[in-house]
C-alpha cells in the first residue's frame, strides 16, 4: 500500500524501441546497449502521436542509451534521467546470446522469463527480485508524493514488466504470467486510494 497526498497520479510507462541486440536476441541490462533499429524511429514517431495530446508533468528515462534517445523522441518536454528505471541487472551474462544463456543456466532463464518468485540469479551476479521492485516502490512514492497528474517514464522489457505489474498488485509468481513488455508499447496505471489500477497493457500502436 502506498501513501500519497490524495492526487491521483496516471503512469505512462513506454519500453524503448527494439535495438540491434533485441533482434540478435543478446541480453542487453544495464551495461550493454545497442543502436536503434531504423523501424523503431517510426514505431515510436506512432507513439509520439499517441502522447502527444498528454500533458505531461515530468518525463522520467532511464539513463540507458536505448531509453534516453526513445524518451528525447517522444516528447518534446525535457527528460530527466532515473536510475531506478534502469534495466534488470543481469551481471556477467550481459552480452550473452539468449541462447547461449539458456543452455548454461537453463533454471535460471527459464524462471526469470516465467516464474519470477523462484528465480535466483547470484551463480552470475544479476540483481535480485526484490532490488528490481524495490526501485519501483521508491519511485511509484516519489511520484505519490508530488502534486503530478501525468507522467511519462521510458525504460525496459524486464524490469519494466515486474515493476508495472508489481504497481498494479500482482503478486510476484504473475509478474511474467502474461509475458513481456513488447518494444514501443504503452502501459499505463493510475493511482486509485493508495494503489495502482492497471488501465492499459503493453498496447501496440
Amino acid at each position: 500500500l502506498f501513501i500519497g497526498r490524495g492526487v491521483k497520479v496516471r503512469i505512462y510507462f513506454v519500453r524503448h524501441g527494439k535495438t540491434e541486440w533485441n533482434l540478435a536476441r543478446r541480453l542487453q541490462g544495464q551495461k550493454g546497449d545497442s543502436p536503434l533499429l531504423p523501424e523503431s524511429y517510426e514505431a515510436i514517431e506512432r507513439v509520439h502521436k499517441f502522447l502527444e495530446p498528454i500533458e505531461f508533468d515530468k518525463v522520467l528515462s532511464s539513463p540507458q542509451k536505448r531509453a534516453l534517445i526513445t524518451a528525447d523522441l517522444l516528447t518534446n518536454q525535457s527528460v530527466s534521467t532515473d536510475k531506478r528505471l534502469s534495466e534488470w541487472n543481469f551481471g556477467e551474462l550481459e552480452g550473452w546470446f539468449i541462447s547461449d544463456a539458456i543452455a548454461k543456466y537453463p533454471k535460471e532463464m527459464h524462471d526469470s522469463r516465467f516464474e519470477l518468485d523462484q528465480f535466483d540469479g547470484s551463480v552470475f551476479g544479476a540483481e535480485s527480485v526484490s532490488s528490481v521492485l524495490n526501485r519501483f516502490d521508491s519511485l511509484a512514492q516519489d511520484l505519490l508524493n508530488s502534486k503530478m497528474d501525468n507522467v511519462l517514464l521510458v525504460g525496459h522489457g524486464a524490469s519494466g514488466t515486474a515493476g508495472m505489474r508489481h504497481l498494479a498488485g500482482f503478486p510476484i509468481a504473475e509478474l511474467r504470467s502474461v509475458g513481456g513488455l513488447a518494444n514501443n508499447t504503452v502501459t499505463v496505471l493510475e493511482s486509485n486510494a493508495g494503489h495502482f489500477d492497471l488501465k492499459i497493457w503493453d498496447k501496440q500502436l
